[in-house]
């Protein structure tokens, strides 16, 4: 089954629902768009953007550490 285009009318939406509509469809196109999907990046890529966020370091003002008892206090 070919599936033909079809045109929806989103004027009666609001702009957060259209929005939300949008970003699914994107999300259907990548996940069931076999080879003709070519708007995804390539592992490699993903790998190379993953060690460079990796290779800086992430500033932090301070470290708060907590003990048992503070995180499962009961109140």
């Amino acid at each position: 089954m070919d599936p033909q285009p079809t045109t929806l009318d989103l004027s009666d939406m609001p702009p957060h629902a259209r929005m939300e509509l949008l970003d699914f469809y994107e999300f259907l196109r990548q996940k069931y768009g076999g080879e003709q999907n070519v708007s995804s990046p390539k592992p490699q890529t993903r790998t190379k953007a993953f060690a460079a966020f990796l290779a800086e370091p992430v500033p932090v003002e301070k470290i708060t550490k907590f003990s048992r008892e503070d995180l499962h206090e009961r109140g």
